[in-house]
């Protein structure tokens, strides 16, 4: 269903990857919608509840993400698999391309988080446990990325270990807005902030400075920028573990109340008087 509306939506969507990430956005929306009717839940529990709780969760996410993107470009640059160099720009340039290279990033992110942790992650969990639901739709989100440039085995583990980061994040919060914060906060951090490759495509460039990946392919991660590191692997699963055991980490009201899969699976969980 997802790719049956998202190639419609893609004959009159704009051609590139935004064009193509907008289609495969309505696509999984689309469905995972009507699933969720079928199984007798309300559009918003997909997890893009519309309240106010949406733009505080999708700023936090953001926060977050870059948080632990950034951690991913410090530990680099300190062991020497990160350099930048100087070049021409302005404050004001700086200002205005941050805010249009996030904005680029924003459908691409939610596409992919609506794709996999929306109805699939919920379904999956409900039927088999958190544990499968999880660790399928990352599996599922590292084999995405097999065909981008510099695509090897370290670069698909580590995207399967932000799939997990990102799996981890929803069963804690049950929104898509937190998750999507998330995931656009980790690659505007790498490919705008850091100015390096994103999954092995360098889409965005910022003034100022030129970053640059060096040193053992294992470092420095190649073509395919901070994610094909050893850096990057360390603190994703650090992260992971991290946001498991996180008390403060929980359902907003809008979350809570827009009855998520997962909800039905944890209250059928529970014991019974």
């Amino acid at each position: 269903m997802t790719l049956l509306v998202g190639v419609g939506v893609g004959v009159v969507a704009p051609q590139g990857v935004v064009g193509g990430a907008f289609a495969l956005l309505v696509g999984s929306l689309v469905a995972g919608w009507f699933l969720l009717v079928l199984d007798g839940r309300r559009p918003g529990a997909l997890g893009f509840h519309v309240s106010r709780d949406s733009v505080t969760e999708s700023v936090c996410g953001i926060a977050l993400g870059v948080l632990i993107g950034m951690m991913v470009v410090g530990g680099m640059a300190l062991l020497g698999g990160m350099t930048w160099e100087a070049e021409a720009g302005t404050v004001v340039g700086w200002l205005v391309g941050a805010a249009g290279a996030l904005a680029w990033f924003a459908i691409p992110a939610a596409a992919e988080e609506a794709l996999l942790r929306g109805y699939p992650l919920q379904a999956l969990t409900e039927a088999y446990g958190p544990l499968i639901g999880i660790g399928t739709t990352s599996v599922a989100f590292g084999a995405l990325h097999l065909g981008n440039p510099g695509s090897g085995v370290l670069e698909v583990v580590n995207v399967t270990a932000a799939g997990l980061l990102f799996g981890v994040v929803y069963m804690k919060t049950l929104s898509l807005w937190w998750v999507t914060g998330m995931h656009l906060g980790w690659n505007w951090a790498h490919g705008y902030v850091a100015d390096v490759s994103v999954s092995g495509l360098d889409v965005v460039d910022a003034p100022f400075y030129e970053g640059m990946t060096g040193g053992a392919q294992w470092l420095g991660g190649g073509v395919f920028g901070p994610e094909g590191s050893v850096v990057a692997t360390f603190v994703l699963l650090v992260a992971t573990a991290g946001l498991w055991r996180a008390e403060g980490l929980s359902p907003g009201a809008a979350a809570s109340a827009a009855g998520s899969l997962v909800m039905a699976e944890s209250e059928r969980n529970e014991p019974k008087d």
